[in-house]
């Protein structure tokens, strides 16, 4: 009923906005876009599969005089192979300054950290399974209050995040679990666990402090709020008498978690430089029953994140932009956020890396890759972009995973099929 009410208050917002908002706005602006997408399973070429979606995305901004400026965002997509499609808001929200102060609220993307993507301070980022894959790392809106005060030498940021949204399983994870029949069963219980009552007691909290060290920009941070995807356990029932399991119960919660964090961005020479990490976790699970034993599936005790990268532009033509990135994850996969209940959770190392070279104003060529150091398996996504006159853009582009793929033996990246796609976008 809350999902539904909630479903329904969106859609009024953005049908009042989009009747009322585009006679005030200034400025309006978007995109259509569509896709055509290639997929199929390199072990099993014959299984192709054909991907054709339309979509677009409204931008609508207008000046409230004192009050700052109001900006409103829309998007939808059709999926002509499932002929299933979605409106939804995108951002709507209120932003301005003052003379030592910079405020947002409302919907919107919140960007903390000093990293390329990777940020492991910025926790109130959204970042799925899917945004890997689709080199898209911005990723998703929430609803927040943002406000920065501005000092001569420093700055503190505080971020108030009133009601908890979970995060969404995207079809990438959902095919994940679903080719893993030790994993396949808990996308029922997922949605099945109790989401924090909409309170303030359930609010999230952020607060950063920066400030510039020897051309260094320094940054120091705290968050309390609760898992995007819920903390899942198996609790075993022993029998006293026989000391054998006489029930299995896998169910969870959106627990508290706390995370204080540092991160740092400057320049080696003509060699840019970054780097982050955060210490904290959730509300373990605890056995309070002799006679449970509880099996975490999430992560169950406190962990490090951490990110450091290095990007420089050799002179190479028009120049060859070199980017690399170490990824390390305390809490486990980039992609998957649970784990074998028999198995000890491990961290996960990874390198990303990112060649981008353009040959004129109007075209790119662009390589991501990323190596999991542990099982030696990877992504490789090589890009060509073209923008031709009238703000028209073709994107031509293949996805391609490596490693082994086995009962025994899965690389994390490996059963994630190969794709071809083109997309072509007209902004206005």
């Amino acid at each position: 009923m809350w999902k539904q009410s909630v479903r329904i208050s969106t859609l009024v917002l953005i049908i009042v906005a989009l009747v009322s908002l585009p006679m005030a706005a200034s400025t309006v602006g978007g995109e259509i876009n569509g896709q055509l997408a290639y997929e199929w399973d390199e072990d099993t070429a014959s299984a192709v599969q054909t991907m054709t979606q339309a979509g677009f995305r409204l931008v609508l901004e207008d000046d409230l005089e004192s009050l700052g400026k109001i900006h409103f965002s829309t998007k939808g997509h059709y999926d002509f192979k499932t002929s299933e499609g979605e409106i939804a808001l995108d951002q709507l929200y209120v932003s301005g300054y003052t003379a030592d102060v910079d405020y947002i609220a409302g919907r919107h993307i919140i960007s903390w950290g000093t990293a390329d993507g990777f940020n492991p301070t910025n926790y109130f980022g959204r970042m799925s399974s899917g945004t890997l894959t689709s080199g898209d790392l911005t990723g998703e809106p929430i609803w927040a209050g943002e406000a920065t005060y501005y000092a001569p030498n420093w700055a503190v940021t505080g971020v108030v995040v009133p009601i908890f949204v979970p995060q969404t399983i995207d079809e990438q994870m959902r095919t994940l679990l679903a080719d893993d029949p030790e994993m396949e069963f808990i996308l029922g219980v997922i949605d099945g666990v109790k989401k924090p009552e909409r309170s303030w007691r359930s609010a999230e909290y952020g607060v950063r402090a920066e400030t510039n060290l020897s051309g260094w920009d320094v940054q120091l941070s705290y968050f309390t709020g609760f898992e995007p995807l819920p903390g899942l356990r198996l609790v075993t029932t022993i029998d006293p008498n026989t000391g054998m399991p006489v029930d299995f119960d896998l169910g969870g919660e959106y627990r508290r978690q706390r995370f204080a964090g540092i991160a740092a961005a400057g320049t080696v020479g003509d060699v840019g430089v970054w780097a982050e990490m955060t210490y904290g976790g959730p509300t373990p699970f605890e056995g309070e029953n002799p006679l449970q034993v509880v099996s975490p599936l999430s992560v169950n005790k406190n962990y490090v994140q951490a990110v450091a990268g290095a990007d420089y532009t050799f002179p190479v033509g028009n120049g060859l932009l070199a980017q690399g990135q170490y990824i390390y994850r305390g809490n486990g996969s980039l992609l998957m956020p649970y784990h074998d209940p028999e198995q000890e959770l491990k961290a996960a190392h990874y390198l990303y890396g990112r060649l981008a070279y353009d040959f004129s104003l109007d075209s790119t060529l662009e390589l991501i890759a990323v190596h999991e150091l542990t099982d030696h398996s990877g992504l490789l996504m090589p890009m060509y972009t073209h923008r031709f006159p009238n703000s028209i853009q073709v994107q031509a582009g293949f996805l391609t995973s490596y490693g082994t793929d086995s009962e025994e033996s899965a690389g994390e990246f490996s059963r994630i099929p190969s794709q071809a796609r083109i997309g072509v976008t007209y902004k206005f």
